[in-house]
């Protein structure tokens, strides 16, 4: 009784694998015929339907057919070497393609490189560190979760903090600049001092150094590292905050469906704008649209004869408060609005460009105003790090 039920079942499981193979190689067909010669065709089609009559009578021989059918698909369809690999390599392509298509149409990442935006965003800034700062505890979290690397240099020998051994120091990534230096994932121009005879890093390059660390050029800033100081031994030489920046997308689907608006917060390629750094990347607040007729009456920014007070980015500024200096017209090398009585009228397509930051902006005062052709986007939100500053840009 057992042996009957156990046969009939081995010869359904033998009909349903056949069954299976049958479609499969008909599928397999409709796909990849044109890689068959004519001749391979028509012996594969006479194979599947000898097998599809075998299947239809359900003849004892249901295991065999699936063995001569499996033979001739292997023949004309050999497997291909490493498929796991190829699937892989075709799911990454898919993965890198629509990541590419995203990054072109709806979102782009964006670091902000200068303190221009300042405080709306945070470029790269060095302040002194707190004493909790210095701590291995908030040292191992700063780094992932507020973008900050906490630099605290210990004198090794006595000796002096001599300004012209600044130098550029190129560290590799994963690289640890020795044990006076710090961890870096990614390549990056760091600067290198002595004191006495010991080499210390700095993760920033020389000129950063020099305006952040020695403040060089803001005389009324005391520095975090004196020139020509004597240290001795066990004295702290430097112990600062570095913050990397903040990190935001950039939505660059909004732009076709609206023109830029007064009070955008923007990132626009220089290409073509008459400056030093043609061909960078810029962020600003945007502070004039085309048929705008500019003026700056220190702090306040007009617009067609009235104090601009929307949106809620130029009331910031304008505060003078909590970070923010307003508007000035008098900063050395300024070719537009340059003095309370001077306007600056935008032509069509043109946009004016001004940073948070003004007394430390590099923007449309002194190169003039924006193309529309070169509008990349509209600043989104900061994604990292998670400071106050995460979340939507305002």
């Amino acid at each position: 009784m057992f042996s009957k039920f156990f046969a009939k079942r081995q010869q359904q499981i033998e009909r349903e694998n056949l069954r299976h193979l049958i479609e499969h190689g008909r599928k397999r067909l409709r796909q990849d015929r044109d890689l068959l010669s004519q001749e391979q065709e028509m012996s594969f089609r006479r194979e599947i339907q000898k097998a599809q009559n075998i299947l239809t009578a359900e003849g004892p021989n249901l295991e065999s057919a699936g063995e001569k059918l499996m033979e001739f698909y292997n023949r004309y369809f050999p497997p291909v070497r490493s498929a796991a690999w190829r699937e892989n390599g075709e799911a990454i392509l898919v993965a890198l393609v629509v990541a590419m298509a995203v990054r072109a149409f709806f979102l782009q990442p964006f670091k902000i490189p200068t303190g221009s935006m300042q405080p709306t965003l945070n470029g790269i800034t060095i302040r002194a560190a707190k004493p909790y700062e210095t701590t291995w505890w908030y040292r191992f979290v700063s780094r992932p979760l507020f973008g900050e690397v906490v630099i605290h240099f210990i004198a090794e020998e006595d000796g002096t903090f001599d300004p012209s051994s600044i130098r550029t120091f190129s560290c590799r990534p994963l690289r640890y600049g020795g044990k006076h230096g710090f961890f870096n994932w990614f390549p990056v121009d760091a600067t290198e001092f002595t004191v006495g005879f010991t080499r210390y890093f700095f993760p920033v390059e020389p000129k950063k150094f020099n305006q952040d660390v020695l403040s060089r050029y803001d005389l009324s800033v005391s520095p975090l590292l004196e020139p020509n100081h004597f240290f001795k031994k066990g004295e702290t030489i430097l112990s600062c905050v570095v913050q990397t920046g903040d990190q935001l997308f950039v939505d660059r689907f909004t732009y076709n469906f609206r023109k830029p608006k007064r009070g955008d917060v923007f990132v626009f390629e220089t290409k073509g704008i008459p400056m030093s750094s043609e061909g960078d990347f810029f962020i600003k607040r945007l502070a004039g649209t085309p048929g705008d007729v500019l003026q700056i009456k220190q702090p306040d920014l007009y617009a067609n004869g009235e104090r601009v007070t929307e949106p809620i980015g130029f009331q910031r500024v304008m505060s003078c408060k909590d970070g923010y200096w307003g508007y000035t017209s008098g900063l050395p090398g300024q070719k537009y609005l340059y003095h309370p009585e001077a306007t600056f009228a935008l032509r069509d397509r043109q946009y004016f460009a001004m940073g948070d930051n003004s007394y430390h902006s590099y923007d449309s005062r002194f190169w003039g105003p924006v193309p529309y052709k070169n509008i990349v986007g509209r600043g989104g939100f900061v994604y990292w790090p998670f400071t106050h500053h995460f979340g939507r840009i305002e």
